[in-house]
């Protein structure tokens, strides 16, 4: 099983955009098109011309038929990148779990857990934790692991 190895930041985003994010980072397959759409277009472009040579009103038919082809390829890209994350269920599992942990009910986990649960198993020591891993005044979230 591969770890996922998530930046702090990575766990806000919505779980389909967070696996959108491991899938085209760690597949040995091009999921992207980028490439492709510079050359389609030119392609398209030069057909424009040559039709547009022979009659003019033929340019606006080509440039239908661009139109087509690019949002053709937008449905194939994304059908690759559903195809591949099938094959990240692994990831996709360990994604469910962090994110269910962490934000339960889609809210935040002092939100729904209760304090005192937390003090009962750690004791005093829990809240001098607290205090010294808080960061006071940043607009950030500090995650602590139980150990």
């Amino acid at each position: 099983m591969n770890k996922l190895n998530l930046g702090v930041e990575d766990l806000f985003l919505g779980e389909e955009d967070l696996l959108t994010k491991l899938v085209t980072r760690d597949t040995a397959n091009a999921v992207k098109l980028n490439g492709a759409w510079k050359k389609v277009e030119q392609l398209y472009e030069s057909f424009k011309q040559q039709a547009g040579a022979i009659d003019i009103t033929l340019a606006p038919h080509v440039e239908a038929l661009k139109a087509r082809s690019l949002q053709s390829l937008q449905e194939l890209e994304k059908k690759m990148l559903r195809a591949e994350k099938r094959k990240f269920s692994d990831q996709q599992n360990q994604l469910r779990k962090i994110k269910t942990a962490l934000f339960p009910n889609d809210g935040l986990q002092e939100r729904v857990e209760n304090f005192s649960w937390f003090y009962a198993k750690w004791g005093k020591g829990f809240i001098e934790e607290l205090l010294k891993n808080s960061l006071t005044l940043e607009q950030e979230f500090c995650i602590l692991r139980e150990q």
